[in-house]
């Protein structure tokens, strides 16, 4: 669905707040830091919806905006954020009582999450894009389900360049497709987005120690490697050269265990791909199997247990399926 939103029209009494209600309606509530003269206020969006997910550009007059606790409370959904931004960009937050001070270049990307108060100072009117990623689509991919803190891809680097890349055929190219397909896009671009999560929370601002860059490489190694029924502790350590000790100690930490990590994460892809538009026309058994299971009992009571129903209601019969090919 187009989502379009300009003040240029309206009266001026009415800009700031039919702003700030578009924002909280397609993105998060918003609290601007500093009046604004409601004869010169101007804001504009335009982009598109399609599954939880929305694509906006943004230009609007106010330089400083913040998200208060009062903003927190209010929305009603979880959500990760990316934004690009176009304009030199100070962004501050304040997590467990730490304040955190990002410096953003033109170009460069922010990735947040709904959870926290911030506030955004521009240097001139703000202007950026911004992508919402629905919390249930991202979090599966993400250590704890959560991000720690909010940090800066520089637009230079090649994860940045590839984030570009895909933000920018997203916006030219999802509006043509069909909404189940403009989702699946855009669930696959998840992976890019926690791949390059895990870089940056391994990097030197996020530890000093070898064990976060580790246990980040080795998620990386076992997403990878997920369709691969031999894939094991021993056949992950090996590749990694690490002893198997230190592989269980790096999952000890996380409160859980590789088997239970790889276990989720092909349940996860299992049900994304049944649901999906990838998974039209195949049956749940060639899904399993194609995701690394090798017994179906095995995965039908995994998959009630994590969420709560077979498999076969993600999906809405279809004249002529068989039994078998419905579940």
């Amino acid at each position: 669905m187009q989502v379009r939103f300009s003040t240029d029209r309206l009266p001026p009494h009415d800009r700031v707040r039919l702003w700030c209600d578009f924002h909280a309606k397609h993105a998060h509530s918003i609290t601007p830091t500093e009046p604004s003269d409601p004869n010169s206020f101007r804001a504009e969006a335009s982009g598109w919806v399609t599954g939880g997910f929305t694509l906006l550009n943004i230009s609007s007059e106010p330089s400083r905006v913040q998200r208060t606790g009062a903003d927190v409370a209010r929305d009603k959904s979880d959500a990760f954020f990316i934004r690009r931004f176009r304009r030199p960009v100070t962004w501050r937050v304040a997590l467990e009582g730490t304040p955190i001070e990002v410096i953003h270049e033109p170009g460069d990307f922010c990735v947040s999450s709904a959870e926290w108060r911030f506030e955004m100072e521009s240097q001139g009117p703000a202007a950026l894009d911004m992508l919402v990623i629905p919390q249930a689509a991202l979090a599966p991919h993400l250590a704890g389900g959560r991000l720690h803190r909010p940090f800066r891809l520089p637009g230079g680097e090649p994860l940045g360049s590839l984030l570009a890349a895909a933000i920018d055929a997203a916006t030219a190219q999802a509006p043509l497709l069909t909404h189940e397909l403009a989702e699946a896009v855009l669930h696959n671009f998840c992976s890019l987005v926690a791949l390059a999560c895990s870089t940056s929370e391994a990097g030197p601002a996020h530890g000093q120690t070898a064990r976060p860059a580790q246990f980040a490489t080795l998620k990386r190694y076992v997403e990878s490697h997920l369709a691969d029924p031999d894939l094991t502790p021993a056949s992950a350590a090996a590749a990694l050269g690490i002893s198997l000790r230190q592989l269980h100690r790096l999952f000890g930490s996380t409160g859980s265990t590789f088997a239970r990590y790889v276990l989720r994460q092909r349940l996860l892809r299992c049900r994304d791909t049944i649901a999906g538009a990838t998974g039209t026309g195949r049956s749940v058994i060639d899904i399993a199997f194609g995701w690394g299971f090798n017994s179906m009992a095995t995965f039908y009571r995994a998959f009630a247990s994590e969420f709560g129903s077979p498999p076969r209601v993600l999906r809405s019969p279809r004249p002529g399926d068989s039994h078998l090919g419905a579940e």
